[in-house]
């Protein structure tokens, strides 16, 4: 099981071309031990093939062959030490390209690395944060203090980097679990965040694409609760759903009221992949499935990455032939 948290931006509704998602490498593992990482479920990290060097070399030759969405590194782990000079390879490279670029962190390493993040410039950054008390988050994160660091951080990073860099807090809705969140939005708001993103809880499938743990109804009535509470504070709840696991436009037509969520999916002329350190890639919702030995891989000088991306898109598309 594992919770995507694909797409940290909240106001990129719009665009068109190729959105390149990474996972870094962290040879060590991740400093957290989360029993939801969709990283680990996915098996993201058996091993790390590509360079920093690698990845400025994949990011430079998509860029060249077609549009580009947004750059997003999604884990493990982008600011432990050992991740940083990945993470500055991709961001940094974004930043000089004039492409988005996010990344999304566990926050406990967020304070120390606001220098970088300053010189880098990212677009979004994206925070997990599951409860508002620090005994359940660092119970669910598997570390004591995880809690306290990374709102510590939450706090410099919006003084250090707002406005040019969008701070945001994700959390993860577990099921029969909301009563972690209702007091969210009040934190939010006293630590500086008016920005929230939910991310259902999903499961990454094995042989074929997971989706979300709990039942739809169920889900929608959790949602409306949280929305509310939101509100009320002056935050604006978003769920993320990037491949319309909810089917939210069809529940609208039974239940009007579910209109008041704001959930969103990957727009229709946007291609997602992610990029494992082995160099193994991904394409749509293929992302929520395990890699296997037969995931296509990239490696530098055998294929120029454009092409590699075209080739996945080309599978994608035929795949989606058929099923039609």
């Amino acid at each position: 099981m594992g919770s995507a948290g694909l797409h940290p931006e909240p106001d990129c509704e719009y665009g068109s071309g190729q959105f390149l998602t990474f996972v870094v490498a962290a040879p060590s593992g991740c400093n957290l031990n989360c029993s939801f990482c969709i990283v680990r479920q996915r098996r993201e990290i058996a091993e790390t093939c590509l360079t920093p060097d690698g990845l400025v070399q994949f990011v430079r030759e998509a860029v060249e062959e077609r549009p580009t969405f947004a750059l997003a590194i999604q884990g493990y782990e982008p600011l432990l030490t050992e991740s940083l000079s990945f993470t500055q390879a991709i961001l940094g490279t974004g930043r000089f390209l004039g492409i988005p670029t996010s990344l999304v962190t566990n926050g406990t390493k967020l304070a120390d690395a606001v220098p970088l993040l300053t010189t880098l410039a990212p677009s979004k950054i994206s925070v997990s944060l599951d409860a508002a008390s620090a005994d359940i988050h660092d119970r669910l994160r598997g570390a004591v203090g995880a809690w306290a660091a990374a709102v510590g951080g939450i706090r410099r990073a919006v003084d250090a980097l707002a406005p040019r860099t969008r701070v945001v807090v994700s959390s993860v809705l577990l099921p029969s679990r909301r009563h972690y969140l209702d007091a969210m939005p009040a934190l939010l708001r006293e630590i500086g965040i008016n920005r929230w993103i939910i991310n259902p809880l999903l499961r990454v499938g094995d042989r074929h694409t997971g989706g979300p743990v709990a039942d739809r109804v169920s889900l929608f009535r959790e949602l409306l609760v949280l929305q509310a509470a939101a509100q009320r504070e002056g935050v604006r709840l978003t769920v993320d759903d990037e491949f319309d696991n909810l089917d939210h436009d069809a529940a609208c037509l039974s239940d009007p009221l579910l209109r008041a969520l704001h959930v969103r999916t990957l727009p229709r002329n946007v291609e997602i992949f992610r990029l494992t350190p082995s160099g193994q890639c991904s394409v749509g919702d293929d992302i929520l499935k395990q890699v296997t030995p037969d995931t296509p891989r990239w490696q530098p000088g055998a294929i120029h990455a454009g092409d590699f991306l075209d080739a996945l898109g080309g599978q994608l598309d035929a795949r989606r032939r058929q099923g039609a």
